[in-house]
């Protein structure tokens, strides 16, 4: 009976971690390029043993795992906001931490002329350097993330100069998931002396992108709510699951009891 209550008990954990990832995508549903996060998937591995069989097994589950499916384009008459088309990301450096990869387009300037995104991350260039950009009236972003602007002292028929180019990458050969932060970065990995190492972020500048537009969140509200509605459903059969266990084990032990 104990092995039917364990079970019951991982799978409650797996609901309550999943329950938790959807409560996570409906929250930011709104958010401008979200990647919507994924579902926990469970599955066994085995200890490795020198000699005999390997018996012995424990869970294993993916973690940072999200979806790349495109959110739809939303046009907003915004010169600072840039949307990717397909494959991509855009190179950014957070607050606190490493280089990180983003999908997020709505782009503005800050006091100190450093072109940063709506959560206040750096945008960072080719050169994987933040992108500074002069006082204009006028910006143009083109499809290959060329920056150009027109000076805020140049007269208004004056051609636009290149200020900078924004740093992009198709992260084709890149192992990629989201840290507890929820930035994109690539997967860590386990090197030879047992220490974590991941691979270093370039640009390759293959994307393409739209100017005026903002790639929303690709979360589905009306199917996370229906993943929550089967999560409490789910949920309720493993509750209903251990208290039988309960019964069929004190069941168990009245047969077994020596009568008075």
């Amino acid at each position: 009976m104990d092995k039917m209550v364990h079970t019951a008990l991982n799978s409650l954990k797996m609901i309550l971690q999943n329950q938790q990832i959807t409560s996570q995508n409906i929250a930011n549903a709104s958010v401008v390029g979200y990647r919507k996060d994924s579902n926990s998937e469970f599955g066994t591995a085995y200890l490795n043993s020198e000699e005999g069989l390997n018996t012995r097994v424990f869970a294993s589950r993916e973690i940072g795992a999200f979806s790349t499916q495109q959110g739809d384009l939303q046009s907003t008459e915004n010169p600072l906001d840039v949307a990717i088309k397909g494959e991509g990301y855009f190179i950014i450096q957070p607050v606190e931490g490493e280089v990180a990869l983003s999908r997020r387009g709505d782009f503005k300037v800050d006091v100190e002329g450093q072109l940063v995104n709506g959560e206040g991350s750096l945008v960072l260039g080719e050169d994987l350097q933040p992108i500074v950009l002069p006082a204009f009236n006028a910006i143009q972003i083109s499809s290959d993330g060329l920056i150009n602007i027109r000076p805020i002292d140049a007269p208004a028929d004056a051609p636009f100069q290149l200020a900078g180019t924004l740093g992009t990458t198709t992260a084709e050969e890149l192992e990629l998931e989201k840290d507890i932060n929820g930035f994109i970065k690539p997967k860590a990995t386990i090197n030879e002396n047992g220490e974590s190492e991941a691979a270093e972020i370039t640009a390759d500048q293959g994307v393409q992108m739209v100017n005026n537009y903002l790639e929303k969140s690709n979360v589905n509200p009306v199917e996370e709510l229906i993943l929550t509605l089967e999560h409490q459903r789910n949920y309720e059969t493993h509750v209903k699951f251990i208290d039988l266990a309960k019964q069929m084990d004190e069941g168990g032990a009245s047969l077994m009891r020596v009568p008075d």
